[in-house]
C-alpha cells in the first residue's frame, strides 16, 4: 500500500500526540510514502529490521579518536 506527499501531510499535520506515541505510525507512513516494505513486511522475523531492537558494540574496549 502507497500513500501520496499530500495524503502523508494531510494526516501528519494534524497529529498532536508526543513522539513516543507515534513514531512507528509515522515511520511506517514514510515506508508507504517512498515504496519500502514496513520493518513486518520486509522482515516478518524482526531479526535484520525492526522497532527499538538496540545496538551493538563493534568492540567492548575501543574507544572513540
Amino acid at each position: 500500500m502507497t500513500i501520496t506527499p499530500q495524503e502523508f501531510v494531510s494526516k501528519w499535520k494534524r497529529v498532536t500526540s508526543r513522539e513516543k506515541q507515534s513514531y512507528q505510525e509515522h515511520f511506517i507512513d514514510l515506508c508507504r510514502l517512498v515504496g519500502h516494505q514496513t520493518p513486518n513486511d520486509y522482515d516478518p522475523s524482526g531479526t535484520r529490521f525492526g522497532f527499538e531492537m538496540g545496538a551493538a558494540k563493534s568492540c567492548g574496549s575501543c574507544s572513540a579518536p
